[in-house]
């Protein structure tokens, strides 16, 4: 199976993640690579923003369709910072809660 790299930060032109809007932008990118039976690495190389909203959106949206062990396998995060992993971990689990 093939992989694509999302570099966030070249998607939205800016260092900051903050709303849903944006977030958005990811997850259409993220579904199609998933549509081509892509492997997606999830890129934060150089964000140094990320809030929930735009992290649920981006991410936690995913769990309406897939399963955290589906999500798991086909998309890797990679360079995000230390504060984007607690935020992206709580939006993970209330999304497994909601969805």
């Amino acid at each position: 199976m093939t992989h694509t790299t999302i570099h966030v930060q070249t998607v939205l032109g800016d260092v900051q993640g903050l709303n849903a809007e944006e977030g958005e932008k990811i997850y259409d990118l993220i579904l199609e690579a998933f549509f081509q039976n892509q492997k997606v690495i999830l890129s934060f190389d150089n964000m140094e923003v990320l809030s929930e909203e735009f992290l649920q959106a981006a991410v936690g949206q995913l769990y309406k369709n897939y399963s955290h062990a589906e999500i798991k396998e086909n998309m890797q995060i990679e360079d995000i910072l230390f504060s984007g992993k607690l935020a992206l971990k709580r939006v993970v689990d209330e999304a497994k809660e909601s969805y």
